[in-house]
């Protein structure tokens, strides 16, 4: 499975990635290794936003890019929370 994997093209979007999360994060008040996660879950999710991401950062994803990954997340609460189930019922929700 490795075989196929460019490291050197891998350590460059890791190292991107990881800049976008710290500069992101430090503003926002939110830590960086969360930060960093929440954009691996959105562009697994979403990959066509993979170029504008690593160009120009988070601010081109939509606002709530967050809600809208691939990976779960805990809550404040400590419960894990799923995006779709999340999505859900935030539509069921303002259709109520």
């Amino acid at each position: 499975m490795t075989e196929d994997l460019d490291f050197d093209v891998a350590r460059i979007v890791i190292e991107r990635i990881a800049k976008i999360a710290e500069a992101f994060a430090g503003p926002a008040g939110v830590g960086g290794m969360e930060t960093a996660g929440s954009l691996i879950s959105y562009l697994a999710e979403n990959p066509r936003d993979i170029e504008p991401c690593l160009r120009f950062g988070v601010f081109e994803s939509p606002a709530d890019w967050h809600m809208h990954g691939r990976l779960s997340w805990h809550g404040k609460d400590g419960k894990v929370f799923w995006p779709a189930e999340v999505l859900r019922a935030r539509q069921a929700k303002a259709a109520a």
